[in-house]
C-alpha cells in the first residue's frame, strides 16, 4: 500500500489513534501534516518514543507540525494552507480529532454540548470544506473520518459523544455522494475499545474492562496501529472502489451486543 508522493492532513495526531495513523500513512511513504493543540503525546510509553513528527523524521518520513483547534474555521484554514505551502497539496484527509465528555442530556451543560459538536462534528465539516478543492485536484482524493461503534448504539453518559459520532457517519455518506464524481472517496472507521489516552481511564476501570473482555470476541484489546493499517489502506489505491461505508474495527463488539 504505497503512499509515496502524496500528502497527508491528519487532525487530532500528537498521541492515541490519530498519532498511529499518523505514522502508519508516514510509513507508506506519505508526506503528513500532524495537527493537534498540543505536539506532546500524553501516554509515558508514546512520550518515550518522542513526538508523532520526530518519529516520522526518525525513519526517514516527511512531516510537520501545524497547532489546529479544529472547532475554528480561521485556524483550519490556516493549517491547510500551511499543509498546501509545505507540500503542494492535500490528497488524503483524515478527520480524527475527538472528544467525549460523560454525560447524559440532561446532565450536559449548554458549554459541553457545543464544545463536543464542534469538535467531533463540525472539524469535519470545516477541515474538509477547506481541504475539497486540494483533495478533487488530486483525481484520487481520500477521505478517512473516524467515528466510533457508539454511532450506532448508546452508552451510559455518551448522549454528545454518540450523536456526533453518529453525525460523523451520515456526514462522511453525504461527502461520498459530494465528491464521488470527482474520484475522491469518503470512509468513515468506527472503533471500539482502542487503548489510547483518551480511553485510559476506562481500561483502568475493573467494571468497565469487564464489559470489555465480556464483548470483545479476541483475546486482546486494539491499539492505534491497528487502526492506522486500516487508515493506510482506504488512502491507498487498493481501495479506489470503496466509498460511502462506515466500518467497523472493534474486535467483533457490535456483533457481541
Amino acid at each position: 500500500m504505497d503512499l509515496t508522493g502524496r500528502t497527508a492532513l491528519v487532525t487530532g495526531a500528537a498521541a492515541g489513534i490519530g498519532r498511529g495513523i499518523a505514522i502508519e500513512l508516514a510509513r507508506g511513504g506519505a508526506n503528513v501534516a500532524v495537527t493537534d493543540l498540543r505536539k506532546e503525546p500524553k501516554l509515558v510509553e508514546e512520550q518515550e518514543r518522542g513526538e508523532t513528527t520526530e518519529v516520522i523524521e526518525d525513519f526517514g518520513g516527511d512531516a510537520l507540525f501545524s497547532e489546529c483547534d479544529v472547532g475554528n474555521e480561521s485556524s483550519v484554514k490556516a493549517t491547510v494552507g500551511e499543509t498546501v505551502e509545505a507540500f503542494g497539496g492535500i490528497d488524503i484527509l483524515v478527520n480524527n480529532a475527538g472528544i467525549s465528555v460523560p454525560g447524559s442530556v440532561t446532565e450536559l451543560g449548554w458549554e459541553d454540548w457545543e464544545q463536543i459538536v464542534d469538535v467531533n462534528l463540525t472539524s469535519v465539516y470545516l477541515t474538509t470544506k477547506h481541504a475539497a478543492s486540494h483533495l478533487n485536484e488530486s483525481g484520487a482524493g481520500r477521505i478517512v473520518n473516524l467515528a466510533s461503534t457508539a454511532a450506532f448504539e448508546g452508552t451510559p453518559k455518551g448522549a454528545g459523544y454518540c450523536a456526533t459520532k453518529g453525525g460523523v457517519v451520515n456526514l462522511t455518506r453525504q461527502l461520498a455522494v459530494d465528491f464521488g464524481s470527482d474520484g475522491t472517496t469518503a470512509n468513515a472507521l468506527c472503533p471500539g475499545p482502542i487503548y489510547t489516552s483518551m480511553s485510559q481511564g476506562t481500561f483502568d476501570d475493573p467494571e468497565r474492562r469487564e464489559v470489555y473482555e465480556e464483548h470483545v470476541l479476541l483475546p486482546y484489546f486494539g491499539e492505534p496501529e491497528d487502526v492506522g493499517q486500516l487508515t493506510r489502506f482506504l488512502a491507498s489505491d487498493a481501495a479506489r472502489y470503496i466509498t460511502g461505508t462506515a466500518i467497523p474495527i472493534d474486535g467483533g463488539w457490535l456483533a457481541s451486543r
